[in-house]
Parts: C-alpha cells; structure tokens; sequence
C-alpha cells in the first residue's frame, strides 16, 4: 500500500483530478479503482468486515455489462469478498522496463531528499539542478521520457542531469568486512584487506555491478561476494555547489545544487504561498471549483524577493488565481478565513485572506451613478456571466459592460480581468 499512497496517488494527483485531460484522468482512476478492488480481496483473510465493507461500495461501480460474461466467483461479480480466491503472485502483464524505471525514481527522489535535508533546503524552495549519477547508461535511460518530469517535480528542481560519468563525479573505495572474512580466511584476513584497500576503481564498479570478484591474496585467486566486501561511494564534485548522497551499493548518486539566487528564492516564496492558499481553502471545507478572491499585506519586504514582486515573477505557478496585494481589512466581499504567518526568504509577517467574491464598479462609473448607493446592492444579486447588464434606477435606464464598467471581482477589477495580481 506504501506504492500506492506514497507514490502512485502523489506523483498523479494531477492526472486524477483531470488536470492532464479526461482521457488521462479516466484511466489513472481505473488503474486506481481495479488496485483499490483486488486489495479488498487480500485483506479479507486478516480484516473480513472492512474489507466487505470496501469491496460492496467499489463492486457498484462496475458496469454490470462488464461483468455478464465472468464467472460467478469473479472480482466484481461475486456477491462477497469471502467468495473470491486469492490471486496468485507475480503480475504476466507487468512491464519491466516500467518497473526499473520506477525503481530508479524512487531511489532517486529519497536520495535527492536526503541530500536537500543535509543542505537544510526546504522541499519548498527550488534547486537550480539535480544531478543524477549512475554507472549504467541503460539504467539511466529508464528515467529519461516521462519519468524525468516526476523528478523535476518531486525534487523542486529547475534542471536534471543524468549521467554515466562516474569517474569525474563519484570516487568509490572498498574495506573488508572484518567479522565475516575472519571467519573464512583466519590468518589470511590481514593479507586480504590490503588487497581488497588496494583495489582500483574499475574493479570496485565492475564488483558493485556483478557482486562477485577474483582477488590475489598471497599468491593464490580468492573469490569474493556480496557481504565480503563494504563499497563506498563519495562525491568528488565541487562540494561548495553541490551535496550529494549514494545508495549503499555506490551504483547511484544524486547531487544537489546548493547555490540560491533571488530568482529561486522568489519562486519558493510563490509556492509557499500557494500552499499556505491551498491550506486555507482546505481548513474552510472548499470545494476545488470554489472561486474566491485572495488578499494579502506584508510588511518589512526585501525589495528583490518581496511577495508582490515573487508572485508576479511566478505567475504561471499561480493557475489563474485572483490575487489582490491591499490589507484585506479593506477588501470588498465576505471574509472566508485569513491567516498571519512568516514568509521564509520573504516579509516576516505577511497576511492572507479568503474572500468571497464582490462585485466592483469601474471609476468611470462610480462617478457616473454618484449617489446611487443601491446599485452596488442590486449587483451583488446580478448574474454576472453575462458581457452586459440591463436595468434602471429610480426609472433612469442603464446598462453596464462586464469588464469595462463593472467586474465580478475587486481582483479581477485591479488587473482588468486578467487574473493575475497587480504590480
């Protein structure tokens, strides 16, 4: 279930949600569906009730046209969980290549975090460049493609670099493992960490591949494997740019690039401020489609890197937000919820809110209507999809244009309908 939750469902969340297209959408959910359904088949033996529980709600999903033809103990067409035999291991339809390749990303992307964590780099905050090192080229190629954007991702990186140069990267180096060796070779133990210290990279790499070696030890051919021997591998970049981190066997390394700039740092204050958003949204119980205006203030910015300035730099993170850079305690519209926290590389107090849309008139027409304090009230009941608005006050007729005299937001009024902050 870890691969699942962990993984599948994180890395696609996007794809769930519809964001890549329904086609995608529909067939990461049935992928998640058919999953969700075979586990409740074996979990029955060791949670019964809950597994009923699962498969009765997911079996009424199936089309029952696609269930006709199949037996009656069938997953889906079986009246109980408790009817269905357990499936057998192992999967005839899985991909390898797929496999290898999945495996190589979660490697990666647990390295790259322990690599950020070492660099006291928040996952928040972009890295200019990851730098993938593997000793095998055709590992490598399992993650070039599609698997290349889940590492940009989950690695919050502007750049990957995958390569098999492990000689200008990577120095690697070998001990003996003493308590198993002295077991084996008793007084010879002494004669074959020498020999194992002594052996050259070539050897070391062709052993981490291989997991067997011929070693010389006084004069005689030993035979050496997995166990015998603790590979070490170090990173021989430039350690004032990069931190990196291997797996235990050395056959993998991943670098961190440590430099940061005000552009990377401007674009960490974005996305911890869609998160803060996002958190927001999710505490007040809304609904994805939920439109809402968003205010906020900061105080004490740096110039370069405020939140005004950051946002604006990043506005193709912002999915069209409507964001408006005033105190919300003047803002127009129903405060939903709002919340003061400290941006990281930003404004050491800055201030959210959640509003509900207000309609806004241009200033052209405030002045126009001067005096007609029941129009504003009379265009929060307005359905403002329509491009005009007819209607009359105290019998004088009027008609107002969406996005000339009247906009259905006050941040859709300050950026002209835009959806994108104001400068």
């Amino acid at each position: 279930m870890g691969d699942l939750t962990n993984w599948y469902v994180r890395l696609n969340r996007s794809r769930l949600k519809g964001t890549d297209g329904e086609d995608s959408a529909l067939t990461s959910l049935a992928v998640l569906y058919d999953v969700l359904l075979k586990m409740t088949v074996i979990m029955a033996p060791f949670t019964p009730f809950f597994a009923e529980y699962l498969y009765q709600h997911l079996r009424k999903r199936l089309l029952t046209s696609n269930t006709a033809n199949l037996p009656e103990d069938a997953i889906g067409k079986a009246d109980s969980v408790h009817y269905i035999m357990l499936p057998l291991a192992g999967n005839p339809k899985a991909d390898g290549k797929v496999l290898v390749g999945m495996s190589l990303l979660q490697q990666v992307v647990e390295l790259g975090r322990r690599a950020r964590e070492a660099a006291t780099i928040s996952m928040k905050t972009p890295v200019k460049r990851v730098i993938i090192v593997c000793d095998s080229a055709l590992t490598l190629d399992g993650l070039r493609g599609e698997l290349e954007s889940y590492v940009l991702e989950e690695l919050n990186t502007w750049e990957i670099v995958l390569t098999s140069d492990v000689e200008t990267w990577c120095s690697i180096s070998a001990l003996p493992n003493l308590p198993i060796l002295a077991k084996r070779l008793g007084k010879q133990v002494r004669s074959a960490a020498d020999a194992i210290k002594g052996l050259d990279s070539a050897s070391l790499r062709s052993f981490s591949r291989t997991g067997s070696i011929m070693i010389c030890v006084d004069g005689k051919l030993l035979h050496f494997s997995k166990g015998d021997l603790i590979v070490k591998s170090a990173f021989s970049g430039d350690s004032t740019r990069y931190i990196a981190t291997s797996s235990s066997d050395g056959g993998l390394t991943v670098a961190v690039c440590t430099v940061q700039d005000d552009a990377l740092r401007r674009q960490g204050i974005t996305r911890d401020f869609c998160n803060r958003v996002n958190k927001l949204r999710k505490k007040r119980k809304l609904n994805i489609a939920d439109q809402v205006d968003i205010f906020y203030a900061e105080s004490a910015p740096l110039d370069n890197i405020s939140t005004t300035r950051a946002l604006a730099c990043n506005s193709n993170l912002l999915n069209r937000a409507r964001i408006y850079p005033v105190d919300f305690s003047s803002c127009r519209g129903q405060i939903l919820i709002s919340d003061k926290y400290a941006s990281p590389g930003g404004s050491n107090n800055l201030s959210i809110a959640l509003a509900v849309p207000a309609p806004s008139l241009a200033p052209a027409t405030k002045k126009k209507f001067a005096g007609y304090v029941a129009l504003e009230t009379l265009l929060a009941t307005c359905d403002l999809s329509n491009s005009k608005i007819h209607g009359s006050l105290e019998n004088n007729p009027f008609e107002l244009k969406l996005g000339i005299d009247i906009f259905p937001s006050a941040c859709s009024a300050r950026s002209l309908g835009k959806g994108i902050l104001a400068p």
